[in-house]
C-alpha cells in the first residue's frame, strides 16, 4: 500500500510541481485533496463555508504567520503579510491584515483569476 501511495503522490506532482493544495490546507487548517483539481481548489478556498480552524480573528501575529511556515514566498510589512504558493495556474497567494496591536483582523486570497482588487476576504472565526 505505501508503494501505491508512493506512486500516486509521485503522479500528482506533475499537476502541481511546487505547491499542492494540502499545503495550503494545513496552514488554513481545513481539509482538502490534492486530488482536486485547481478551479475546484480555488472554489472551495473562496466559497463562504470556507472557514479556517488554525487562523482566529484578532490572533497574535507571531502565531498566524507560523500556520503558513511552509509557504515557499513570505513577505513582511508593517500591517500586512503576504504568503504565495505556486501553482501551474500562478500563483495563489494569501494577504494576512493585522491592527497597530499586532492582532490578525482579515485574511484575503488572491489569484489572477480573481478580479476584486483585495481578492475575496476569507472569513474568519471570532478567537
Amino acid at each position: 500500500m505505501k508503494a501505491l501511495d508512493f506512486l500516486s503522490r509521485l503522479l500528482l506532482r506533475f499537476r502541481y510541481p511546487v505547491s499542492m493544495p494540502e499545503d495550503v490546507a494545513t496552514a488554513l487548517g481545513i481539509h482538502i485533496s490534492n486530488y482536486v483539481t485547481f478551479h475546484e481548489f480555488v472554489s472551495h478556498l473562496s466559497s463562504p463555508t470556507c472557514r479556517p480552524t488554525k487562523l482566529l480573528k484578532f490572533m497574535s501575529r507571531e502565531d498566524a504567520e507560523k500556520a503558513f511556515f511552509a509557504a515557499p514566498l513570505k513577505e513582511k510589512f508593517q500591517n500586512n503579510t503576504l504568503f504565495s504558493y505556486c501553482f501551474n495556474e500562478g500563483w495563489v497567494e494569501f494577504i494576512l491584515q493585522f491592527d497597530d496591536n499586532s492582532k490578525l483582523r482579515r485574511i484575503y486570497l488572491q489569484h489572477r483569476g480573481i478580479k476584486q482588487d483585495r481578492g475575496l476576504e476569507i472569513q474568519l472565526n471570532k478567537g
